[in-house]
């Protein structure tokens, strides 16, 4: 495993957050932290790319197993099902409320049963997308 390609897709990552952050699907709480200037900013940031990290390693190794799948019906249904779970990745960060890690918004979409599996889909989708074609 290249360390430096899962870096760059980590900060790819990190900055497809921002944009759905802008959407009001995922939180920081990290900026709040930078935004006060109680001098944690630079840790703070630090510790998201970690949770970063961990979650772009959990990605690619994923994307590198729906990549040597020959049939293409199963890797798209393998897509969408590793996109769901880099949702639920997330999801679990806030779950269990890590500190400095992106928090998803699971009422995003709206209230009914099915909203928050949606929004895991709806925000995974685009992070596998990137560990997908990334290589």
């Amino acid at each position: 495993m290249n360390f430096g390609a899962v870096a760059l897709k980590a900060v790819v990552a990190i900055a497809l957050l921002f944009l759905l952050s802008l959407a009001g699907a995922i939180t920081f709480p990290f900026i709040t932290v930078f935004t006060n200037g109680a001098g944690a900013g630079i840790a703070s940031i630090l510790f998201l790319l970690a949770a970063m990290l961990v979650l772009s390693i959990m990605g690619n190794l994923m994307a590198r197993g729906i990549r040597s799948i020959k049939k293409p019906m199963e890797a798209l249904i393998l897509a969408f099902v590793g996109s769901f779970f880099i949702g639920a990745a997330l999801a679990l960060l806030a779950i269990l409320n890590i500190p400095y890690a992106a928090h998803i918004n699971l009422t995003w979409l709206g209230t009914s049963w099915y909203s928050p599996i949606l929004a895991m889909l709806l925000i995974g989708a685009p992070l596998m997308l990137v560990f997908i074609v990334g290589e």
